[in-house]
């Protein structure tokens, strides 16, 4: 069982499910009682939804590795399918999966009257199954590919949500001539964030993965432009999100109740993202830069996470 569980990347898949009942319960449902308006989808439909997610990204990570095996030998990561799980084995439990996420996507959206939202999983279900065979070998498609649908991760909670409130509220709306767009900003901000952190992760994992890509023909960042061009690239990234995330508080969050957003923004997101800009410049083929990543991710899930804090605030201040 637990050759199974390193297959589908566990510890993600909570994160994943986590992400989205944070965006729904800590961002979503606040704002909207500010307003007195209630969430409209139920407990049980949104389960199911965060559900198909967390099925389609365990699909998506065996596949992966089902065709990333050769790779991962030269990249001395530890291999499961084909050693520790049969490939026959890990290509059913994929598709099984990917069934299962479809479905009970397809159920949701018919709940919510848009029966067509289906076709988000179904696409995305494609992305990750293209992406393993053929997209992650081209230059810088791959790595942009991941990076959309780890940002769509936040954002289905909303589009999922929006249209039962559409439908509850729809005299209210018209009435005031208002609509429920200022919920894709909120969410939105945080499916901005998400899409250059894994950018930016996407780029360190091709550093440490160099060895490997040259040996299966992968036209990663470093195989294409070189090594000290990469490094150039991924800095650039990493202070533009940190410029982007000083911006997003300046200009939207700067409110005279707020004391504690400063500070997390500083501490939690902007320091470590400066420091990783230190550990990619001192970086060097056949250094052992893992812990650059993890950097990245806790920098991510800061982001994310920030998410609490906007509840606090809204509850306490109505900010």
């Amino acid at each position: 069982m637990n050759n199974y569980l390193k297959l589908v990347r566990l510890p993600n898949l909570i994160i994943i499910a986590l992400t989205q009942y944070v965006m729904r319960y800590f961002i979503i449902q606040p704002i909207l009682s500010i307003n007195g308006i209630k969430l409209q989808l139920s407990d049980v439909d949104f389960a199911i939804l965060v559900a198909a997610t967390v099925l389609m990204a365990a699909a998506g990570y065996i596949i992966n590795d089902y065709f990333d095996t050769k790779a991962d030998r030269f990249n001395k990561k530890e291999v499961i399918v084909g050693r520790k799980i049969p490939r026959r084995v890990a290509l059913i439990l994929q598709q099984v999966l990917a069934a299962m996420s479809m479905f009970l996507a397809g159920y949701v959206s018919h709940k919510i009257g848009h029966w067509q939202f289906v076709f988000i999983f179904f696409m995305g279900g494609g992305l990750l199954w293209f992406y393993s065979t053929s997209y992650k070998y081209y230059f810088l498609l791959g790595s942009f590919l991941m990076a959309l649908v780890i940002a769509a991760i936040p954002f289905l909670v909303v589009i999922f949500e929006i249209p039962p409130l559409a439908e509850k509220y729809a005299e209210v709306l018209v009435a005031t001539k208002t609509n429920f767009n200022y919920l894709l900003y909120w969410v939105g901000a945080f499916s901005f964030f998400s899409f250059f952190g894994a950018l930016i992760a996407q780029f360190i994992r091709d550093l440490v993965s160099i060895k490997g890509d040259r040996e299966i023909s992968r036209n990663s960042l470093p195989i294409v432009i070189g090594l000290k061009w990469s490094k150039v690239v991924i800095i650039v990234l990493i202070l533009f999100l940190s410029v982007s995330v000083f911006g997003i508080w300046y200009q939207f969050l700067n409110a005279p109740m707020d004391q504690i957003t400063p500070w997390y923004f500083g501490l939690l997101i902007i320091l470590p993202l400066l420091i990783l800009v230190y550990r990619v410049y001192k970086f060097s083929e056949g250094d052992k830069f893992r812990g650059a990543i993890y950097l990245m991710r806790f920098a991510i899930l800061s982001g994310i996470s920030y998410s609490f804090v906007v509840n606090y605030i809204i509850t306490h201040t109505h900010f």
